[in-house]
């Protein structure tokens, strides 16, 4: 079921290491001199975001066709949140630093990443707090090496991915200030208590109308 996907990505990993493709996937970092991800490169000219799409055309290349969900293209968001950091400082100073360290952290290790945005459709007329407790993810302790969560959530390729970042996929979680489910964080998909439940895969299975999507979709409980 996973085998397509976790072979392409392989493929990029291995693309950055072979001589004909190396200086299109990585690039020297000027001061440590080690060879980094161009797709994870925090974008700061438009030469930097031509030399991503030199990168994507040649996984397309290689690839045979269009490929998406391979942890490259959700980074992204992290870039988001750099150019906030402003605003995370006036909430927390330690906000701001800790998105500094993870996007440094993706450059240098190029892990794959995914965005886990969707959470149980459930009642969208109603709020949080009015639902299944245990459905939609929320905090119900923090400690001080950070928040313990319980929940689940949808997200393609989450039962191979390295990490994701979690946060909040409806506009209305309740009337409260801090409430216990507006919450953002990176996980690694290694972490202790996560439980994966993962369907078939869609690609070449029965009529395509009993498979409208095209990408398994898999949930992470902890």
């Amino acid at each position: 079921m996973v085998r397509p996907a976790v072979d392409i990505r392989a493929r990029i990993y291995g693309m950055a290491h072979e001589a004909a493709t190396r200086d299109v996937m990585t690039y020297a970092d000027p001061e440590t001199g080690e060879r980094d991800c161009v797709a994870h490169k925090l974008p700061v000219t438009g030469q930097d975001w031509r030399d991503k799409r030199r990168a994507v055309d040649a996984v397309l290349d290689e690839a045979g066709g269009v490929v998406t969900g391979v942890g490259d293209e959700t980074i992204g968001e992290m870039w988001s949140l750099y150019d906030g950091q402003d605003v995370l400082n006036e909430v927390s100073p330690a906000f701001a630093e800790n998105i500094r360290r993870h996007v440094m952290q993706a450059v240098s290790a190029g892990p794959f990443h995914l965005p886990a945005n969707t959470g149980p459709m459930g009642d969208r007329s109603r709020r949080p707090q009015e639902q299944d407790p245990d459905m939609l993810l929320h905090v119900v302790r923090e400690t001080g090496r950070g928040i313990i969560v319980r929940g689940a959530k949808y997200e393609t390729a989450a039962a191979y991915a390295n990490q994701a970042f979690v946060k909040p996929a409806i506009a209305n979680w309740g009337d409260a200030e801090l409430s216990d489910d507006a919450l953002g964080f990176i996980l690694g998909m290694g972490a202790p208590g996560l439980k994966y439940i993962c369907r078939t895969g869609s690609a070449g299975r029965g009529r395509p109308a009993g498979w409208p999507t095209g990408c398994a979709v898999t949930a992470s409980r902890g």
